[in-house]
């Protein structure tokens, strides 16, 4: 939680700091209309960046505590009106605090009170217009992101994937353990519940750089550029911080659904070629044997009773570290694979 409030309210901060010069700047060519304190740029680059770094805070905190999403237990209805409520009330908090600012640095001679007629001006009702503005820029951006994954956006805009380009990734196919039966023992619609709250879990795994490319059934897959998912051997760290997720929300999941939901994975790094794809539905599509040989491994963990097996590509560049043992269960004959495979199975050292 720490982890996502810091990386939310920096870059809200950054985002704020520039639509409040951007203001500045809209404000500064309609001076002869709106009236109001004219002040050094240092003095505005001090105020801005008092006002984005409050609101930084504020706006981390709220996406933190009060999510949209709806596995939560907050409505997604519910979080809309309380966000509006709360940003609301900031903007006006936010207003008396810039005037205050704006007050202090004035060398025009306005007094205090004076500066506060503002609130009651059409430059406030355009100020907050301009606010919301950017409050629904924001999520609608954000939100692209999540729809498209992290970074994939801007590379759509500029065109990146419109030729298929080769990259070198680790793939991570992570499967709900015994499926089958749980869905018998729920009911559809319980199970989809669970499923839901899975995967909302699956949050844990984001401080790794992981990335999810793709939710198929109860299952999700993970991937990771080479250099992410190899240092501090990310891509098991991952794993490992989903299942302890899993098990500190044991007694929500026996409550709710009388089991602990657990997980099995295969992973493999490689080449594979990156593409754009569709017409009505654009996403980015990945392809080839690296994302194959995963999901083959992964159905090998039910067989072998391992929860995560790795190719011996994957070991030969993480083998070395005091985090985690790697047993072989030497070479196996995947589906539709001509050669043998050589297989891990990874322990976690209990420190």
């Amino acid at each position: 939680m720490v982890y996502r409030f810091l990386k939310s309210a920096s870059t809200h901060s950054i985002v704020w700091f520039i639509a409040f010069i951007i203001w500045g700047l809209m404000r500064q060519f309609g001076q002869d209309l709106l009236d109001g304190p004219n002040l050094r740029i240092e003095e505005l680059a001090l105020i801005y960046g008092v006002l984005a770094m409050s609101a930084g805070i504020v706006f981390g905190m709220v996406e933190v505590l009060i999510p949209t999403n709806p596995t939560k237990r907050t409505s997604f209805g519910k979080a809309v009106f309380l966000r509006t409520l709360i940003y609301s009330m900031f903007f006006f908090l936010l207003t008396i605090l810039g005037i205050s600012m704006f007050s202090f640095f004035d060398e025009s001679g306005l007094e205090l009170g004076a500066n506060y007629s503002f609130m009651y001006s059409k430059e406030m009702l355009l100020l907050l217009i301009y606010c919301f503005t950017v409050v629904f820029v924001i999520h609608f951006v954000k939100e692209l992101d999540k729809k498209f994954g992290p970074g994939n956006l801007m590379k759509m805009i500029l065109g990146s994937f419109h030729k298929p380009k080769e990259e070198e990734r680790v793939f991570m196919f992570l499967d709900l353990t015994s499926s089958t039966s749980i869905a018998e023992k729920l009911g559809h619609f319980k199970y989809s519940q669970l499923i839901q709250d899975c995967f909302s879990d699956l949050n844990a795994v984001f401080k790794y750089k992981a990335e999810v490319y793709q939710y198929v059934g109860d299952e999700v897959v993970l991937t990771w550029t080479k250099e992410n998912g190899i240092k501090k051997s990310n891509c098991l760290s991952a794993f490992y911080s989903y299942k302890k997720r899993i098990t500190e929300r044991s007694n929500y999941y026996m409550d709710h659904y009388d089991l602990i939901p657990q997980f099995k994975a295969g992973i493999n790094v490689g080449k594979i070629m990156v593409a754009e794809v569709g017409e009505k539905k654009r996403e980015i599509a990945y392809h080839g044997d690296t994302i194959n040989i995963a999901a083959r491994i992964q159905s090998e963990c039910g067989i072998r009773r391992e929860e995560i097996l790795v190719s011996k590509e994957l070991f030969d560049l993480i083998s070395y570290n005091d985090k985690y043992t790697f047993v072989s269960k030497g070479e196996v004959q995947l589906k539709g694979k001509a050669k043998k495979t050589e297989i891990f199975a990874v322990k976690e050292i209990k420190l």
